[in-house]
């Protein structure tokens, strides 16, 4: 049932309601907009900056499991203290979600949850989405990004006709809590709920390392959210989502080049958007074009951005495809020392990169061939030895670069 439909059925009783004396009180919208725990606010924070480092390291196998279970431990303890708060159930559901498909349930159960707590709360619905797009349920993938493009509209609906003063408590914790709250009457005003609705949902863009500042100065010397760089990035994280869905479909990758626009339209540095793209160029062989969409992150004085390592194997892998793929490139001996340099800045970052020594093994396994270098494929055997070591098994991708070292060896030689 929409939102429109639901109100347009609550209005009689509503109406009732205000003519009746001594009834109870219609509850407030922002149901689970409520007080926040100091334990609750410090196991919160932990579990966002064990993310932060899951995300600028790009951590894969072994070492994302372990990191990832700490992250899920601080949400059960933010949850215990607080267990109808939206953002810290919708950032567990989110983190299930990370988990894969055995934890699928129960990343399904919390962000459902997350909604019945606040209806508009736009990551829910937009990693509901994205849930549902894993499972190949495409249509409704699609649906549920529809109900959080209307969930954006109502809050700055919301937003416009009752504009909300800096919050004067801001963040997560609210200290002085001394006594036990009944969760659906915490005692803020409803403009005071609005506000903090809008302090989490940015406080959630946050486990994004690479956003933009969405919090801005007061005159007083305090700080509020910045509502339309907030909006906008939720409309831009929802356009991304409906690429994501898109790459489901057998013909996605051509499909979503124009969709990019979109995005980019509502925040044109959505970093996500701006690594994907990169992505999908690189795949369509357009390797120039790949490389400059990188080069401003790669180049930025902000070492969050520089030094991050989804970023730099991206890059690293731009080169390696340019190099593997062009063989009468006048310049493919500078092609392949670029991968090769991009590959040993990432190993600096993070030295358990799986892909990125399976990048760089694939990238060895062509340059030996193509140079008749034996120690150059003793190479890739090694870099290829070094995934194996960190997954501690051989997977699919293993076997995939064993084939190509195998291939190269026979081919020794030639282009």
């Amino acid at each position: 049932m929409t939102r429109l439909r639901r109100r347009s059925v609550l209005w009689p009783a509503l109406a009732l309601l205000v003519l009746s004396v001594g009834c109870t009180p219609r509850p407030e919208r922002f149901q689970g907009i409520v007080r926040v725990s100091k334990n609750g606010s410090d196991q919160y924070f932990n579990a966002r900056n064990g993310y932060l480092v899951i995300r600028a390291l790009d951590l894969q196998g072994p070492p994302l499991r372990s990191a990832m279970d700490k992250v899920m431990a601080s949400l059960d303890g933010a949850l215990v203290n607080d267990d109808r708060n939206p953002l810290f159930r919708s950032k567990h559901g989110e983190m299930y979600l990370e988990l894969g498909p055995d934890s699928y349930t129960s990343a399904e159960d919390d962000l459902n949850t997350a909604l019945k707590l606040t209806e508009d709360w736009v990551p829910a619905w937009v990693a509901l989405a994205d849930l549902e797009a894993r499972r190949g349920r495409l249509p409704r993938a699609r649906n549920l990004l529809d109900s959080a493009d209307r969930a954006i509209m109502t809050l700055q609906e919301d937003t416009s006709k009752h504009p909300v003063p800096p919050f004067r408590i801001l963040g997560l914790d609210i200290f002085n809590e001394e006594k036990t709250k009944d969760p659906n009457n915490p005692t803020l005003e409803e403009n005071d709920r609005r506000q903090l609705l809008l302090t989490w949902l940015q406080e959630s863009e946050q486990w994004a390392i690479e956003s933009p500042a969405l919090l801005t100065k007061t005159a007083s010397g305090g700080t509020t959210v910045n509502s339309s760089n907030l909006f906008r990035r939720l409309h831009a994280r929802v356009q991304y989502e409906r690429i994501v869905i898109k790459l489901h479909e057998p013909d996605g990758a051509t499909a979503v080049m124009p969709m990019f626009d979109k995005v980019f339209e509502w925040d044109p540095d959505f970093f996500p958007a701006r690594v994907e793209k990169a992505a999908q160029l690189r795949r369509l062989g357009s390797w120039r074009e790949a490389e400059r969409m990188l080069r401003p992150y790669v180049d930025s004085a902000d070492p969050k951005l520089a030094n991050n390592a989804r970023l730099v194997y991206e890059m690293a892998s731009v080169y390696t495809d340019w190099y593997v793929n062009s063989p009468d490139d006048p310049n493919a001996k500078a092609i392949s020392k670029s991968a090769d340099q991009w590959f040993t800045k990432l190993f600096q970052i993070n030295q358990q990169h799986v892909t990125g020594w399976l990048k760089r093994a694939e990238l060895y396994a062509a340059a030996g061939q193509r140079e008749g270098n034996a120690k150059t494929l003793a190479d890739a055997d090694q870099w290829l030895a070094n995934a194996r070591e960190i997954l501690k098994k051989d997977t699919p991708e293993t076997q995939m670069t064993a084939q190509r070292i195998a291939d190269a060896r026979k081919n020794f030689g030639k282009k």
